[in-house]
């Protein structure tokens, strides 16, 4: 039997696990495409945001020569050159998803890499028929970025290119699992003689381990009843500082480790009481909401996506100084000890059942007012 679906292809340029449940769920719930999907390996990011289009033909070159009703890429994809270099795919409705952009890029830790690829992140937002953010704070700092970028350049620049591309652009966040019902959210607690928290984010620099060591010392210090649960994906090498706080405080430490299996990190969930945030490079904060969603209250700083999904009582104070925002944690935690944990947010509107319809609605080729193929 010939398949008449229309056909769409998928090419996810730096195939991490928040980036492969995106993916699949945008394939489950856009079930009236027939998808094909390049994924390309999480690792040598540099490379991946300079050599994806060259990479995509290593990994399945006959994909790249069908024709198609709709392309959807992600960001670290330079889609200006692959809808360039591959004819079958020059005239195909395109939609690039932003995980991430370059221009939000920490300015301390920023590589000198780091202008290359935002040229590629905007070239390939030129080249898309829309694009898509999934938080506003991505959205925001991917324009205003922009923006700051042309006024550097020297000459022959095009005017309003920051408006144009904020008139295709719209917010649809990665959608997270709803807990099963033998793992209900949990209530409320205040009673409980010690808390557990919980640090569930990439053992990396990004996610701000000189923070959260920072934080636990404070906390020690001020004889604080605690556990600290330390989770996530871990790679070859582990940050200084989590090294250090593993070996001062192994008494504190409830776990330490990733967990491989989906039903143990799940569970490892409902254990936990707060989920702490000590990120300075995040833009949706996929790992603290499926907690969140578990019955964790968060415990936030006031800064790049978190305002934007949690209410002031969750955040704790940004400063430059990380002291000060140890000790603004610690307070924030020493008040909730005082007057009991506040409720756990609602995040019910991020569960994958009720992001079904906008996922159907936004990436619909005719929608782009672009004929197919």
């Amino acid at each position: 039997m010939i398949d008449t679906n229309p056909q769409a292809l998928l090419l996810s340029g730096y195939h991490a696990l928040s980036q492969q449940a995106w993916a699949d769920y945008l394939v489950h719930s856009c079930a009236r495409y027939q998808w094909h999907t390049i994924a390309l390996p999480p690792r040598y990011f540099s490379w991946r945001m300079r050599g994806a289009p060259l990479s995509l033909s290593a990994q399945n070159d006959p994909l790249l020569h069908q024709h198609y009703q709709l392309l959807v890429a992600t960001s670290s994809i330079d889609l200006a050159v692959v809808q360039s270099i591959y004819p079958a795919l020059r005239q195909v409705p395109s939609i690039l998803y932003f995980h991430e952009n370059q221009f939000a890029y920490p300015s301390d830790n920023q590589p000198k890499a780091a202008i290359d690829w935002q040229m590629v992140n905007l070239y390939a937002a030129l080249r898309a028929d829309a694009l898509v953010f999934n938080s506003d704070y991505n959205r925001q700092s991917f324009l205003s970025g922009v923006a700051a970028l042309l006024k550097k350049l020297p000459d022959l620049v095009p005017k309003h290119l920051s408006e144009d591309l904020a008139q295709k652009a719209q917010v649809l966040p990665v959608a997270i699992s709803a807990p099963r019902s033998d793992q209900a959210a949990k209530s409320t607690k205040s009673t409980k003689s010690t808390w557990r928290l919980l640090w569930n984010h990439r053992w990396e620099w990004d996610k701000g381990p000189e923070l959260l060591l920072a934080i636990v010392t404070e906390l020690v210090a001020r004889e604080f009843p605690f556990k600290l649960i330390l989770t996530g994906q871990q790679f070859r090498t582990i940050p200084a500082a989590l090294s250090e706080l593993c070996e001062r405080f192994p008494d504190y430490l409830e776990h330490s480790g990733y967990l491989e299996s989906r039903q143990d990190y799940r569970a490892l969930l409902q254990q936990a009481d707060i989920v702490l945030s000590t990120a300075i490079h995040e833009f949706q904060g996929i790992a603290i909401m499926e907690a969140v969603s578990h019955g964790c209250v968060p415990l936030l700083p006031a800064r790049l996506s978190y305002p934007e999904f949690f209410a002031q009582p969750y955040l704790y104070q940004h400063s430059d100084s990380i002291e000060q925002q140890a000790i603004s944690a610690v307070t924030r935690l020493e008040a909730w000890r005082e007057h009991g944990l506040p409720e756990v947010p609602d995040l019910s509107d991020f569960y994958e059942a009720r992001l079904v319809e906008r996922y159907r609605h936004c990436f619909c080729a005719e929608r782009l007012g672009v004929e197919p193929i």
